[in-house]
């Protein structure tokens, strides 16, 4: 029912579905070039000001402090006032000689913190004030995540040492702080590091950052919209196909297998549709008037044949009976002459009422209404009792006739009845072909649940142009040896094989050789006892 309907949709599907689904793909991969773009542009603003913020930070914490202490002498024995106006800064006298204020970050406990190194007056001592660092404060503003690490290989941190972008996190896993899973896409990392070194110029400390792509919705949207066009399209296509399947391919179809009946001689077959095609009901009317008219000729034709040929089968059996008489009674009083002229005419006779015979029994028989008697068949018996059949004439022309089937070796089922009438029509049609001392063969063997005959001899053969119709009800042949063998006898076989599931073929060559295949299965409808 969907044979055609399906190459449709293919086709649909190819030239519709199929572009839009490349250009959806093209537009995704566009978007993540351009995502892909901003990633690399945001990592390198988001390093840039990084490094701005920290520098910066360091500026700020200085000035903050010279700013409080600008009224302040700054003197070993002022740390306790000095700690009172920094007020969450540490205070400490170093032995570092500085000439002026000096800034620089350290770890420390684990963590980091910003110090500013000030020179104290008239003494060789320095004051150094520090505080923990804030990440916040130096974290960049945007999608940003940092992470402060103190070896390249660590693997987690303190919750002190990770600032998180405050917008991004109701789409962070909360279990890593810096892989993050989107609506459950898991993108690609986007992380930098940044180095740390102290006043020394030694590194310290290392401050991963990783850029946090928060949900396109247009990239969201783009699928959705994406999916659902595709979905759309596959419905569209399929119920298209449907309705092209019903409204047109459906009636082809129904008028391609009613050809295939006119075509095994059925003129009684009509057409009926329900479609409201204009066209089609044309094109069905056409067709039955078209069977109609075949089936009144046939009729007719079948009418004047065997009309015919039953008022010619008269005259040929009484005349085959005078013949018979007078060519005894010349051959009697010796007129050798008479009696062979006699003789043939009676050969011509008998050719002309196994003729007509023929014809009245193609006309007669309908294997539509033909019900085979199904039973066990030995084909080895069927082949025995034709050669008996035919024994005066394999004698007369001295014929090697070959039975190579074993006796209970080929049983299947089938008619035996009908059975014999194909060998006993194709073997008298070989012995008829061939001539003094030829040879006629029968093999057969198994082929899976199929048993295999074939019927060869080395006669006269058949053309190949005779071969192409020689199975047809009403071709002839041109081959003047093989006419009767070419004609209804032929298709009558056929007919009688076709019944019985099997199949029948020929294999010939001008004046060398003309091999019959029948085909039968071992079990009728299929099926192994």
């Amino acid at each position: 029912m969907f044979k055609f309907a399906k190459y449709f949709f293919i086709v649909f599907l190819i030239t519709a579905i199929l572009p839009l689904v490349i250009m959806f793909l093209w537009n995704n991969s566009q978007m993540k070039r351009v995502q892909s773009i901003m990633i690399k542009s945001g990592m390198t603003n988001g390093i840039a000001k990084l490094e701005q913020n920290l520098n910066n930070n360091l500026v700020i914490q200085e000035g903050e402090i010279q700013k409080k202490l600008y009224f302040t002498p700054k003197k070993p024995q002022q740390v306790n006032i000095i700690k009172n106006l920094l007020e969450g800064y540490s205070v400490e006298i170093a032995n570092i000689d500085v000439l002026q204020p000096v800034s620089f970050y350290e770890k420390y406990n684990e963590s980091l913190r910003s110090c500013t190194i000030l020179p104290v007056e008239h003494d060789k001592h320095s004051m150094k004030i520090c505080k923990p660092l804030d990440l916040q404060e130096i974290r960049p503003a945007g999608p940003y995540n940092i992470e402060v690490k103190f070896s390249k290989n660590q693997k987690n941190s303190l919750p002190e040492n990770v600032a998180i972008d405050p917008m991004s996190t109701q789409f962070l896993d909360k279990t890593s702080l810096i892989t993050e899973k989107i609506f459950n896409f898991k993108p690609t990392p986007r992380a930098g590091i940044f180095e740390i070194k102290n006043n020394d110029g030694q590194i310290i400390s290392y401050i991963y950052i990783s850029i946090v792509m928060r949900p396109n919705r247009l990239y969201i949207d783009n699928i959705i919209t994406g999916l659902f066009i595709l979905f759309v399209g596959i419905i569209s296509s399929f119920v298209i196909g449907l309705l092209i399947n019903r409204a047109f391919v459906l009636p082809v179809m129904a008028l391609s297998n009613a050809t295939k009946e006119i075509k095994k001689g059925n003129f009684k077959f009509r057409l009926t549709t329900k479609s409201n095609q204009e066209l089609i009901q044309n094109i069905y009317n056409s067709f039955n008037d078209m069977t109609q008219n075949l089936e009144a000729k046939e009729n007719l034709r079948q009418s004047f044949i065997s009309n015919l040929t039953h008022d010619l089968r008269t005259p040929l059996v009484s005349q085959a009976q005078s013949l018979e008489l007078i060519s005894q009674k010349f051959k009697e009083i010796g007129l050798q002459n008479e009696y062979e002229l006699a003789e043939s005419l009676a050969k011509n006779n008998e050719h002309l009422l196994k003729m007509v015979n023929l014809i009245l029994e193609s006309y007669s028989f309908d294997s539509q209404k033909l019900k085979l008697n199904i039973e066990q068949v030995d084909i080895y018996e069927i082949i025995e009792d034709c050669e008996e059949r035919l024994k005066p004439l394999i004698e007369e022309k001295q014929i090697k006739f070959e039975n190579n089937i074993y006796k209970g070796g080929t049983t299947i089922e089938g008619d035996k009845f009908h059975l014999t009438r194909v060998f006993m029509n194709l073997l008298s049609n070989a012995i008829e072909n061939v001539s003094q001392n030829d040879y006629v063969k029968i093999n057969a063997h198994y082929n899976d649940n199929d048993v295999v005959i074939t019927i060869e001899d080395n006669g006269n053969g058949i053309s190949q142009e005779d071969l192409k119709f020689i199975f047809d009800r009403y071709y002839s042949g041109k081959s003047l040896e093989r006419k009767l063998g070419s004609g209804f006898g032929l298709s009558v076989c056929q007919q009688l094989i076709n019944l019985h599931h099997g199949s029948i073929t020929v294999q010939s060559e001008l004046d060398k050789f003309t091999r019959f295949t029948i085909t039968l299965p071992l079990y009728q409808n299929h099926e192994e006892k």
